[in-house]
């Protein structure tokens, strides 16, 4: 059974029961002609698993529907429905690192209980001390004080072995959260950031009005025609390289690149003026054009493949929606002026 509210997902079905279920998958992948990599693997297994059960329902609906499920749906269903778990996955991450404080907590407070029991019964002794002058009876007193040291003693020693435990189980879980944060806000498929993480970056930039940023929209042009003629899988490897041609360019820089959604790519070029960042765009779009693409098993060469770009900057008081749409009207009149330009509005 597959357990994907974990983080990192958790299969536990048998070598038996995991194979039956990749043989499962596999006619759905070749009759949707889905390429083979983790993301729309992860979709299908837990498909053909029934433990999804909305992936399933969503899935179901398309398919009695007669809808094929294309690449680019499938990364919408895994990051719905695969990736939905995300705030269940935080918040049990949160709800365990409160439940190992709070064990923590428990721990400390018997052991200051028995410090504070400790300390009434050694003042107790030490008032029969005081009175008593019988020898036999000195000892015997001495005695329960040797006995209650060295139940202080024990307790002290099992607070310090706990409390390493709990530590080491912090750091665990603290590295879990940061592994659901990080894969919460990544596509898949590329590396970049996702559309949500986008949309949020951009909120909070409008919010800080000081900052200049412009915002590029990349959008592949003729992309169906790649995947038509050479595959989806090498459709995938094309929106790779021009997604590590982006990444590229946030090397030691604070700009954000993110997929955008398909073939679009997005680029915030932060503390960058319009001006600026239209010189950069423009190098990008040159170094995808003059790429010169080859099938990996045949030396088959690709043909050129280019990009057009729409860029915005923001103006003051814009939404992030506002300037979505400035570079998105930006992007289609480099299309409608014959691709492979850019466009700045």
């Amino acid at each position: 059974m597959s357990t994907p509210s974990s983080f990192p997902p958790v299969y536990t079905e048998p070598f038996h029961q995991a194979s039956e279920n990749l043989r499962r998958a596999l006619p759905f992948i070749n009759q949707h002609q889905t390429p083979v990599n983790p993301v729309n693997y992860a979709v299908w297994y837990e498909y053909v698993a029934g433990t999804n059960q909305a992936l399933k329902k969503a899935i179901d609906s398309r398919l009695q529907q007669q809808e094929k499920i294309t690449p680019e749906l499938t990364q919408q269903l895994y990051e719905k429905y695969v990736l939905m778990g995300m705030p269940e996955r935080l918040e049990a991450t949160n709800n365990g690192l409160r439940l190992v404080v709070d064990n923590t907590m428990n721990q400390i407070n018997r052991v200051e209980l028995a410090a504070d029991d400790f300390s009434e019964d050694l003042a107790l002794q030490q008032n029969k001390l005081e009175q008593s002058q019988d020898l036999s009876e000195i000892k015997g007193v001495l005695a329960e004080i040797l006995v209650n040291t060295r139940k202080m003693g024990q307790s002290s020693s099992e607070l310090k072995q706990e409390l390493a435990q709990t530590s080491q189980e912090i750091i665990k879980l603290r590295k879990e959260l940061q592994a659901v944060k990080e894969q919460a806000k990544t596509d898949g498929l590329t590396g970049l950031v996702n559309r949500a993480c986008l949309n949020k970056e951009l909120s909070e930039l409008c919010l800080h009005s000081e900052t200049t940023f412009t915002l590029a929209l990349f959008d592949i042009d003729h992309f169906k025609q790649v995947n038509d003629r050479f595959g989806h899988l090498l459709g995938d490897k094309v929106l790779q390289f021009f997604a590590s041609i982006l990444k590229k360019h946030c090397e030691d820089k604070p700009h954000i690149a993110a997929r955008f959604g398909g073939e679009e790519m997005a680029l915030i070029f932060i503390d960058t003026p319009s001006h600026k960042a239209v010189q950069i765009a423009d190098r990008i779009r040159q170094q995808l054009a003059s790429s010169n693409l080859k099938k990996k098993d045949s030396d088959e060469t690709i043909g050129m493949v280019t990009v057009s770009v729409g860029l915005s900057q923001y103006q003051p008081g814009d939404t992030s929606l506002n300037i979505i749409e400035r570079a998105d009207v930006a992007l289609y009149e480099s299309k409608a002026a014959g691709r492979n330009c850019l466009t700045l509005r």
